[in-house]
């Protein structure tokens, strides 16, 4: 079943294949969970919010058009739950608490603890960038989505997401003290 397409999963999905479905749940939820996390803030918040934007999938699937990419339906769909929880609770899109709790075990080797704080540090010039930059880059790197794909979660245009994302790329190499690569050579 890995073999076939999101399209086809969800053209199974529409007839009823629960394992189908379960293949979907499978193949995404990972990133879907990663995104989700990173933007609300909270691994239980995000847990439940995971869920729930798999069940809107399963009732939303006879409205599914495979004309449209999967994953930036899928996206979709995980961002603008974020967005209602946010609104729900009285929370300023950017007055969220740390994305992710530092992971520090006791006695890890050397190198895994610079790695620790250097994720940290990732995590927090992450979490410091503008809400609408910070979207793109977990889109783009954690996700893993494609201009033109972030373009259709966000409802912007591929030129205005590539700029945003190189805006936010640079940003992050200054909060981390590192030269920024602007792709040429």
């Amino acid at each position: 079943m890995t073999a076939q397409t999101d399209d086809q999963l969800m053209a199974r999905v529409r007839a009823g294949d629960q394992r189908a479905f379960d293949a979907l749940y499978e193949r995404h939820r990972t990133a879907v969970f990663s995104f989700l996390v990173r933007l609300a803030g909270d691994h239980h918040q995000a847990e439940d919010l995971l869920q729930e934007t798999f069940v809107r999938v399963y009732r939303a699937r006879d409205r599914y058009e495979p004309s449209a990419q999967f994953r930036s339906w899928l996206f979709t769909i995980a961002r603008r739950l974020v967005v209602d929880h946010a609104r729900r609770q009285h929370i300023a899109w950017d007055s969220r608490p740390e994305a992710l709790e530092a992971a520090s075990g006791p006695e890890r080797a050397e190198h895994a603890a610079e790695a620790t704080e250097l994720r940290v540090q990732l995590e927090r010039a992450i979490e410091g960038l503008p809400a609408g930059q910070r979207e793109i880059v977990l889109l783009s790197r954690v996700a893993g989505m494609r201009t033109d794909e972030i373009a259709d979660v966000v409802g912007s245009t591929p030129g205005a997401v590539r700029v945003a994302l190189h805006r936010a790329l640079r940003r992050l190499a200054t909060a981390l003290g590192v030269r920024a690569h602007d792709g040429t050579t």
